[in-house]
């Protein structure tokens, strides 16, 4: 089991997701989290993912509420499983604009959580970090993936090296210490009249290859020869799918760009998502290959 063999310590688990719907007067918390059964000998991370407009609309004077809504309800589902996380990690783009309205939500749950508090940082909020701020949080996620367009082109919006490479050496000055999410995620792009039409989360290579209704055109492209459902999608003569994923080599690749602007300060490493079939596509120790060049 990836579990054990990798010896992990604990799973960041998506609680619930925060809106601020486009015809509501308040923040809602989304699809919040029911647990089967408690989470046996591992430690859990709470994950809050919080929509980027959310801080486009709420009000300085609502975010202290917000804030201890938001700490009941992650108390609560601690409670229904008997867990004592170590912190909580929130998940928000925040740009220029709302940086002080998400900054204000940090400190003010800060002041209610008696764990630390994380929150993710994406590449552009390291390089450009004087004028998107450094959030006051105990450490920040950096998140080393979902860096390109998504679209038809023949781009991967997961991991491109050379939007990377712009954006890296800026981690050395960065004055947070960091966890790093790394991508073993695959995704697939349907696409129609050479556009995205939607995102076809968790199908990968195994879904079209042995589908007679797809012909393999490329390394990461099928045609549909023949309308039809997969996976809940319905696809239409004609049709084309773009599959992205993050290679054995892009993660080498990304190990080692850490590894050189880091300076060995990376804490801890998160793999998203780590389930067994995404775990499928690469070699047995890919895990502790990719350790073994960032510490």
């Amino acid at each position: 089991m990836a579990i054990e063999s990798n010896r992990v310590k604990a799973i960041h688990i998506r609680y619930f997701d925060l809106d601020f719907p486009p015809e509501g007067k308040v923040p809602i918390p989304l699809i919040p989290v029911i647990f089967n059964e408690k989470p046996v000998n591992l430690g859990v991370i709470p994950v809050i993912f919080i929509k980027k407009r959310l801080f486009d609309r709420i009000s300085i004077d609502s975010i202290p509420n917000l804030a201890n809504k938001v700490f009941g309800l992650i108390s609560e589902i601690n409670r229904s499983i008997q867990q004592n996380p170590p912190g909580v990690q929130f998940d928000c783009d925040w740009s220029e604009k709302t940086k002080n309205k998400y900054f204000l939500f940090l400190r003010a749950y800060r002041a209610l959580a008696k764990s630390g508090i994380s929150c993710t940082i994406r590449l552009h909020q390291v390089k450009y970090a004087g004028i998107m701020g450094i959030p006051p949080v105990d450490y920040g996620v950096l998140m080393f993936y979902n860096m390109g367009e998504i679209d038809a082109g023949s781009g991967n919006s997961v991991y491109e090296k050379s939007i990377a490479e712009k954006y890296s050496p800026s981690i050395k000055t960065y004055p947070l210490t960091l966890d790093l999410a790394l991508p073993i995620f695959t995704w697939s792009l349907q696409l129609r009249d050479g556009r995205v039409i939607q995102l076809l989360n968790k199908m990968s290579f195994a879904h079209f290859e042995n589908d007679s209704n797809f012909n393999r055109v490329t390394a990461t492209r099928y045609s549909v020869r023949n309308s039809c459902f997969l996976g809940g999608y319905y696809f239409r003569v004609g049709d084309s799918v773009k599959i992205e994923h993050v290679s054995e080599d892009d993660l080498m690749d990304i190990s080692g760009q850490v590894n050189q602007y880091t300076n060995q300060k990376i804490r801890n490493l998160i793999f998203y998502d780590l389930d067994q079939r995404n775990l499928s596509l690469y070699e047995k120790n890919i895990i502790p290959e990719i350790r073994s060049r960032i510490y």
